[in-house]
């Protein structure tokens, strides 16, 4: 590139004495030398800005003296700015030498759009210019004249970053552009396809990989003048998402991003940002060492995030989570197994501020531990989690719910067991006597040895622990216990109650809206930008300083033609580097007539050095496509543009409103001049429809000849119906007829009603509608096929009214039901309805409007009742008995077995009994859990008959005794009332029968087993909630199981 070299005395001087000695050859009629005016709008100074310079060359070196330079500076508005005479010496306007025929001129005015600089060579005795030039000063790539023209180009965009971890982002754009300039304003658009790769690996070699097919990738730019109004970056599309970590084990989460949308916009000065990821799939983690094997299956229904930031400040951030998912844990001697049914995690925040909260946990497991010890007596636990339940609602604790039973066999027999529930809620006072709202939680652990005899020391002993703990119910709490009693028998048994100092404490909130670093990806992509010359000619030196990112500086090297729509053009050829030697550029630009300006091709390759540990590049292929206005075909040339297909992209049209209508001509004309294409919707009522082909409205892609319009048909005609197309070029049109089948939308619901709000399965509910449509209504049925039940048809009432009775399935799950509405018209049209099209200012009372607003039909409360406990009976070795025979004193203990029969809609989780003066010491008013597992005196696995042993201690009153007895389901419904059974105890006399316990040493780790199990198990739980989630905390602080204050006792 030719430049400005630095000027220094000692230079200057040599010029000076080189120049004066080449006097004499020219004073004796060698001739004027030939002289050119080249722009010099370069950064000579450093500051970021081009001089308004230029450079005078001559043939030969010049007595300088004899020449002067006139240039004359106007605005865009013809008002003169300044004219100014440089000559050899002067002290304000002098020609300063570059060498011995290259002489440089700054003119003290700044350069503007719109603006006309003239410069003239003169002699100084001359009286007509030796050459001149005039300067339109226009922006690069923008033609000062109104034009229209199209472009297709392919661009890519790397950026990295390398520090204690990699980072990649890839971006590759294939599209064609657009742009316009008309009345001082100008818009620019590129419209395509393409990829996305975001490569991450962190510093623990952890891996991040999303690959991204881009369907839409929208760049919109708005100039006005010199200025940019606006600019508009938008990416949607789908593709896959893969993250491995094999830090901790193998760890692979394989998602499909079915939505993913990202922009990036300045409007105005503002700049706004959005990002929103939609995704599901499967998580898999493997972990296996010389002690343990853990295996993690989950299936992920969704992964959303959204962010959205304005000047860099996060205003919304909305993050959710659904999974299910199955935990399996083996060691040498253990097993754990947790199915989680639901595994949710929702979190929005709006301006910093949380808005919504959603987290739940639920599902359950089994579990098997198997141990022996240096005396070789082993001990096995086989148990299941009956339920794991945690659930918060923005910030409120509403379930928190464990239940685990379990048997222990082998050198000691037993059982035990933990039940832990939030009981109700309320207010509570703390230590201080505050009030404060807080979850009542009750939770009973039990271990009862029963049996045993191997090894010395063991006996029968029975443990029972009962808590309450008041919990303040706000997660944003610490040490949230404010009251906590227990009531514990044992061989050391205790009770008592305590209000804990310091509770609870406020956790400080973090606000979300401080600003939000740049991260991989955050590159504008804005090309290089600055005022040019409307004609750049040979020898030209330019700078083009504006851009963000990217600045220019390039020479003009020669002229060339260039043919584009059958028509040849003149362009100069140009090069130049991005400041660096890495980064160049290489193109044509139209050097004459309307279009002067306008780049007809480019070729970029671009490096950006950001910081030491950051880079960028950037590569483009950009050419002229076709040229739309102003006309460069004759009549004489012109060929009449063709119709080839009209088609929808919905593929019909439904009536009365129902659907938004994108209607597609594919146009064909070599001469690329067309100016119109319209539709003329008459026959449906809706006049004439202009479309277009620049990506608006519907249009996928910029000028592929498909021109795209939309409409909506309110009428009810239905059938083939005609309309016209006109395709319109510069000098003349075609128009031809085209068929759109046009079919009856299906009815609308606009009432809906219940007799009562909630019912129980089995009950008979009232529903009454009416439905709306432009047809008469044949029928009207609630179909409850797929919830187990059948249809029920409605009856005509009349006025659009339909009624009838319905009768809930027995199959259907509690909860919020809609129940679905099938409505036919006697043109065969048919829906099952769930919403209700609700009035539109529009359409009226059907809200036919295809986006008009709906809501959901009232939702029908399907109540629970808890389990159907009946038929009590009391076995004997087999034998049903009708009374309890209590053992003399000496004569040792008996056992029987306590039935009942249990049904319920849904699976029971449990059934228990509080049995009094049979259940083991110290728990009377205990619930105990009864089998249907075929084993410790039930009969049948799987039989509905619950079974129960218990061993009648001697010496115990002969009285009457009313047992209670209840069942659970899975949605935590218990029977209410509970069952009551009254046993007889009686002291008739019998064959003495005895089944003595044999005695057990007193095995203390056994309470320690059971405690670990129960740890390892939540833990395990923990730990794919942890890898799902990444929630920091532990497992007992997350699910609630351990309040600070349990953790000090």
């Amino acid at each position: 590139m030719l430049g400005v070299s630095p000027r220094w005395p000692a230079v200057s001087m040599i010029l000076i004495f080189i120049i004066s000695s080449s006097a004499p050859v020219i004073a004796d009629g060698v001739g004027l030398p030939d002289a050119s005016i080249h722009i010099d709008w370069l950064d000579e100074d450093g500051d970021g800005e081009a001089e308004h310079a230029y450079i005078i060359e001559f043939s030969e070196a010049p007595i300088p003296s004899d020449w002067k330079i006139e240039v004359l500076h106007s605005d865009s508005n013809g008002t003169s700015l300044g004219n100014w005479t440089f000559r050899w010496g002067d002290a304000n306007y002098s020609l300063e030498p570059v060498n011995s025929t290259h002489f440089r001129i700054v003119a003290p005015t700044n350069i503007s759009f719109g603006d006309s600089i003239e410069i003239e060579v003169w002699m100084e005795s001359g009286g007509v210019p030796s050459t001149t030039r005039t300067v339109d000063v226009t922006i690069w790539n923008q033609p000062i004249a109104d034009h229209e023209i199209t472009v297709t180009t392919d661009w890519s965009l790397r950026h990295q970053i390398e520090n204690q971890s990699s980072e990649e982002y890839l971006l590759e754009f294939t599209g064609q552009g657009w742009q316009q300039r008309s009345d001082g304003l100008l818009i620019h658009d590129e419209l395509g396809s393409g990829t996305l790769t975001i490569d991450e690996v962190s510093e623990d070699g952890s891996n991040i990989l999303i690959v991204l097919d881009l369907n839409r990738i929208w760049l919109n730019e708005t100039m006005v003048g010199e200025e940019l109004t606006s600019q508009i970056f938008e990416m949607a599309g789908a593709g896959n998402m893969t993250i491995t970590d094999d830090t901790d084990g193998n760890m692979t989460i394989s998602a499909s991003v079915v939505d993913a949308y990202i922009l990036r916009s300045m409007i105005d000065g503002t700049i706004e940002e959005q990002l929103r990821l939609e995704a599901n799939g499967n998580l898999n983690i493997t972990n296996v060492d010389e002690n343990e094997e853990m295996y993690i299956d989950a299936e992920i229904s969704l992964l959303l995030v959204e962010l959205h930031d304005v000047d860099g400040v996060r205003v919304l951030e909305h993050t959710e989570f659904q999974a299910t998912g199955e935990l399996e844990i083996q060691s040498s001697g253990s097993y754990i197994y947790v199915d989680l049914e639901q595994l949710i995690v929702l979190e929005r925040y709006e301006n910093g501020e949380m808005v919504l909260q959603h987290d739940k946990t639920y599902g359950d497991g089994t579990f098997f531990f198997s141990d022996t010890n240096d005396e070789n007596a082993s001990i096995v636990i086989d148990g299941e989690v009956i339920l794991l339940h945690q659930e918060t609602e923005n910030g409120t604790k509403v379930a928190d719910t464990i239940h685990i039973d379990a048997d222990i066999t082998g050198a000691t027999t037993g059982d035990f067991g933990l039940w832990r529930r939030i009981e109700d809620s309320g207010q509570s006072a703390n230590s201080t006597g505050q009030m404060w709202e807080v979850n009542r939680i009750h939770q009973e652990d039990w271990l009862n040895l029963t049996g045993g005899g191997l090894l010395e020391g063991m006996g029968p002993s029975q443990t029972y622990n009962e808590t309450w703990d008041h919990e303040v119910i706000y997660e944003n709490y610490t040490n949230r216990t404010i009251y906590y009693s227990w009531y514990e028998q044992s061989n050391d048994p205790s009770q008592g109650e305590e209000w804990p100092p310091n509770s609870p404490i406020p956790v400080e909130e973090v606000n979300t809206t401080e600003e939000d670093d740049s991260g991989l990806g955050d590159i504008n992509i804005s090309r290089e930008t600055g005022l040019a010359p409307a004609e750049l000619l040979i020898g030209d030196n330019l700078g083009l300083y504006s851009g963000d990112l990217m600045s220019l500086e390039l020479t003009a090297n020669s002229y060339q033609s260039y043919t584009r729509d059958g028509h040849t053009m003149d362009v100069t050829s140009w090069s130049g580097t991005y400041l660096s030697e890495q980064s160049t550029a290489s193109g044509l630009v139209i050097n004459e007539g309307i279009l002067a300006g306008l780049v007809a091709e480019v070729s970029r390759e671009v490096y950006l050095d950001l910081n030491t540990t950051e880079d960028a590049w950037f590569w483009e292929n950009q050419s002229l496509e076709r040229v739309l206005s102003p006309n460069i075909v004759t009549a004489g040339e012109n060929t009449p543009p063709t119709i080839v297909e009209v088609r929808l992209q919905e593929d019909r049209v439904l009536n009365e409103g129902g659907n938004l209508v994108h209607i597609e001509v594919e146009i064909s004309d070599p001469d690329w001049n067309m100016r119109e294409v319209n539709v003329d919707l008459s026959t449906l009522g809706l006049g004439t429809i202009q479309l277009n082909d620049i990506g608006q409205e519907g249009d996928i892609m910029v000028h592929d000849d498909n021109f795209t319009g939309s409409f909506v048909y309110f009428g009810t005609d239905s059938g083939n119906i005609s309309v016209s197309v006109i395709a319109e070029d510069v000098w003349t049109s075609t128009t031809e007829n085209a068929s759109l089948e046009v079919v009856h939308r299906a009815p609308r619901l606009v009432d809906f009603t219940l007799s009562q709000e909630q019912a129980e399965r089995g009950e008979n509910v009232t529903v009454t509608i009416k439905a709306f449509d432009s047809l008469p209504i044949t029928s009207v049925e609630i179909d409850l096929i797929a919830e187990g039940g059948e249809l029920f048809p409605l009856t005509d009432d009349g006025g659009g009214y339909w009624s009838g009775v319905v009768n809930i399935p027995e199959t259907v799950s509690p909860g919020d039901i809609y129940l679905p509405v099938k409505v036919m018209d006697s043109g065969g049209g048919w829906s099952i309805l769930t919403h209700l099209n609700l009035p539109s200012s529009v359409a009226g009372v059907g809200g036919d409007a295809w986006d008009a607003p709906t809501a959901s039909i009232p939702a029908l409360l399907i109540e629970n009742n808890g389990p159907v406990i009946s038929d009590f009976r009391i076995l004997k070795d087999g034998l049903e008995v009708q009374e309890i025979i209590v053992p003399d004193v000496g004569d040792g203990s008996s056992n029987y077995v306590l039935t009942v029969n249990a049904t319920d809609h849904d699976s029971i989780t449990v059934v228990q009994g509080r049995l009094r003066m049979l259940a083991p010491v110290g728990q009377d008013t205990t619930w105990q859990t009864m089998r249907d597992d075929g084993q410790q005196g039930d009969e049948i696995a799987g039989d509905g008959v619950y079974s129960i042993q218990v061993t009648v201690r001697e010496g115990l009153p002969v009285d009457s005794l009313v047992l209670d007895f209840r069942g659970i389901d899975v949605y935590l419904q218990s029977t209410d009332p509970v069952f009551e059974a009254t046993v007889e105890l009686s002291d008739k006399e019998v064959d003495p029968l005895t089944n003595p316990t044999d005695a057990l040493g007193d095995w203390g780790s056994t309470v320690m087993i059971v405690l670990i199990i129960l740890g390892f198990v939540m833990l395990g739980g923990g730990v794919a909630i942890v890898v799902l989630m990444r929630r920091g905390g532990s497992l007992d602080e997350q699910l609630g199981l351990n309040s600070d204050f349990q953790k000090e006792l």
